[in-house]
């Protein structure tokens, strides 16, 4: 059972019902007929070149499958919209193969909702199939108790009549074998013989009347044809009995009280006001209400249902455009249909700016507003013969076909930017938005839509990275960038699991006196040995923060730094005032306890908290300075140090550094490295008098020439590191400089 499916056309080809996505047959419609809105030409326009075109299969679909859609100078509809009902032709689609995946969903939906429906009519069935049964059943025992208590009667009075009430007599059979009833003397009474024609003439017609009397029949009112019925009767049997294909009632009853006096047994046809095939018609009358019913209201609801999920299974509920499964069935199409024509087809892969603090701070219902007022503009900005498609969250695609050449792509591009980007009104504000693009082109170097897809997915990150409301093109550079950040990746996270990390330590020096050196404390570099090549941090440290793998090797990082410095304490007495600086990200303090990950550190090293110094970057101002305050407040009372690493390189606000809990400031090596230079000079020295007002230690890294250490020390930084005083070893290489008793500060 399948309904008429109904589809809803739209002038504009983001707001298609799912049954376009089969249709896909020829974009070059507009061409040949300009009243044709559809992507594809309807079996109307299209040619007979078309039908024969080589490498296209004639594909006949299942029943459940989605129709061509007729085109609007088929059946016009006022304002470019209307409901038409759907029909089945003939459709093109590249192989069968391909398509029995893609169209397995849709026919599910059918063969469900026919199952659901033709469910309902069997129960339907049987509903008036019970009704009809318990109604022929009741009425047979009505009439077949009033039938007992008319034949009872009946009996009564033939009694009645062949003796009198009072007299007695005695029963006997005479040499015939007919049964007599002999009067008591003086009674006046004749003698009764209860023959065939006695019976026969006090039996109302359609009734059978049988006299038994000692285990046989002596008398029945049907003479010799009754003779065979006259075999079965069984006396003391009253009621209801099938006989010849007929149902009989029977009642039995004595002449008199005496047990020896004889049976009348009467028989008669169970008269029945209907027929059996009457009770069936009738039924079959109920069933056929029952269906109208169910088919006027459980089936239109069925039917408006499955155009529901159909809807739902190829297009955003949110936005109305359609989604990655109907993206993927259209652009296979297009594909077939560039490469016929030898024309280029665009895929672009964009993703919202800014859209993601206006859903955090604004709430979800103004970001779906903005996701909303988006696809508007999306489908304002492409041809009916185009197409937009989201992929979920803020990142749509549009495919845009038939192009002349690469240019034409991006000037759809900067059109779809600069659409993008005009303010969105809210209320009594105004939001602002914007989107990056990226643009993979066919024919390239991919052949199938996940892999344009994914081209222009890189391209797209290429153009965030370069900023924000840009486009970029694929090209194989940005492929290999990807396939190399993927094996990255990939090999991280295996390391991460077989600990493939170390640690070097790059020692920090005091210049208290201008002729003598002490050893303040190391900072600990992580650095990757990966198949016996160590890779620095700046390759791998951006990733591991990008995928989540930061707060796990960052915590391994501190803990064995500071198992380092508690065993050089132990082996060196000199050292025991050293202190170690650890790296720390943002991440790693957002992430719920690590104060206390950091106190359980120490404790199971046995190292006092003053003698750490965790060293933060200024990342924790975008990333959200106030959630991390609490957490830097903890680690203070805990007595550990914290640092301000490459301060002045950031983002900076000297109003959250006067609240923030540091005790030191790093000034960056950029700085250090044009320390000559009058600017650069003028800013360190800006930096150290900060440090000195706010009462923080100041730590100069980066130091490489002496005439740099000279000017640091001579401007009140003594707190020197770089390559001036040693470069980042392990720490077996440092034994030396431990083992030589440099005195520590």
């Amino acid at each position: 059972l399948r309904a008429m499916q109904y589809v809803s056309l739209t002038s504009r080809s983001s707001r298609r019902p799912p049954s376009w996505s089969t249709a896909w047959v020829s974009s070059s419609s507009a061409r040949e007929s300009s009243n044709c809105r559809l992507p594809a030409r309807c079996l109307r326009h299209r040619s007979q070149a078309d039908r024969r075109s080589p490498g296209w299969v004639s594909v006949r679909p299942s029943r459940a499958w989605a129709p061509r859609l007729p085109c609007s100078s088929c059946l016009p509809s006022p304002a470019g919209r209307g409901v038409i009902p759907a029909y089945r032709p003939e459709l093109k689609m590249p192989s069968p193969a391909a398509s029995a995946t893609l169209a397995a969903r849709p026919a599910l939906f059918h063969i469900q909702a026919g199952k659901r429906l033709g469910q309902a009519m069997f129960f339907a069935g049987l509903f008036c199939l019970m009704i009809s049964t318990t109604f022929y059943l009741f009425q047979v025992e009505r009439l077949t108790n009033r039938q007992l208590a008319a034949l009872t009667h009946h009996l009564g009075q033939i009694v009645n009549y062949g003796t009198p009430p009072g007299s007695t007599g005695t029963w006997s059979s005479d040499a015939s074998g007919t049964l007599v009833r002999l009067p008591e003397p003086g009674s006046g009474l004749a003698v009764l013989a209860l023959d065939n024609a006695w019976l026969a003439a006090h039996t109302p017609v359609g009734t059978h009347l049988f006299v038994y009397w000692h285990g046989r029949v002596h008398a029945l009112s049907l003479g010799d044809a009754g003779l065979g019925e006259a075999l079965a009767i069984d006396p003391a049997f009253a009621g209801r009995l099938p006989l010849h294909g007929r149902l009989f009632v029977q009642v039995p009853l004595r002449w008199d009280d005496d047990p020896q006096s004889p049976w009348l047994v009467a028989r008669q046809p169970l008269e029945l006001p209907f027929s059996s095939m009457e009770i069936a018609a009738s039924g079959l009358l109920l069933w056929a209400t029952l269906a109208t019913f169910i088919w006027l209201t459980v089936g239109l609801w069925l039917n408006k249902a499955l155009q529901q999920i159909q809807y739902l299974a190829y297009h955003d509920p949110l936005t109305g455009l359609i989604n990655r499964e109907a993206l993927r069935i259209g652009l296979t199409h297009m594909l077939a249909e560039s490469r016929r024509n030898g024309s280029l087809l665009a895929v672009l892969y964009l993703d919202l700016d800014r859209f993601k603090p206006i859903n955090d701070s604004l709430g979800h219902a103004v970001g779906d507003l903005v996701l909303q007022e988006c696809a508007r503009r999306l489908a304002a900005c492409v041809r009916d013969t185009d197409f937009v498609a989201r992929l979920g969250g803020d990142e749509f695609v549009v495919v845009i076909g038939e192009l002349d050449n690469a240019n034409a792509a991006a000037h759809i591009a900067r059109k779809v930017i600069a659409a993008l980007s005009r303010p969105i009104p809210h209320g009594e504000r105004s939001l602002q938005s914007g989107a990056s693009v990226g643009i993979a082109i066919f024919p390239g170097n991919a052949a199938d839509p996940d892999s344009l897809l994914t081209q222009a997915d890189g391209a797209m990150y290429a153009a965030k990275q370069s900023g924000r409301g840009n486009f970029n093109f694929y090209d194989t550079t940005l492929g290999e960038r990807a396939e190399h950040r993927l094996t990255m990746e990939m090999c991280l996270r295996e390391s991460i699991n077989r600990r493939d990390f170390e640690l070097h330590y790059q020692p920090i020096f005091n210049a208290a006196s201008d002729d003598q050196l002490a050893l303040h404390g190391f900072e600990a570099l992580i650095r990757w040995n990966r198949q016996g090549k160590l890779v620095p941090p700046d390759e791998f440290i951006p990733l591991a923060e990008e995928i989540g793998l930061i707060v796990e090797l960052g915590d391994w990082a501190l803990g064995e730094a500071c198992r380092q410095l508690r065993q050089w304490h132990d082996r060196f007495p000199a050292a025991r005032q050293l202190t170690m600086s650890v790296n720390v990200s943002a991440k790693q303090l957002h992430n719920g306890n690590f104060a206390e990950r950091v106190a359980s550190t120490l404790r199971e090293c046995a190292l006092a908290p003053g003698l750490l110094v965790l060293e933060l970057t200024e990342s924790l101002y975008i990333d959200g300075q106030a959630t991390i305050t609490q957490c830097l407040e903890d680690l203070r009372r805990i007595g550990v140090g914290l640092a301000m690493d490459d301060f002045g390189t950031g983002y900076s606000a000297l109003a959250s550094l006067s609240r923030l809990p540091l005790d030191r400031l790093k000034i960056d090596r950029s700085f250090i490295r044009g320390l000559e230079r009058r600017d650069d000079r003028a800013i360190v020295l800006t930096i150290i008098a900060i440090a000195g007002q706010l009462g923080l230690e100041i730590v100069a890294e980066g130091v490489e020439t002496d005439e740099q250490a000279r000017l640091l020390k001579q401007y009140g930084c003594r707190i020197q590191q770089g390559w001036l005083y040693g470069k980042a070893q392990t720490a077996v290489d440092l034994e030396g400089l431990l083992a030589a008793g440099v005195r520590s500060a």
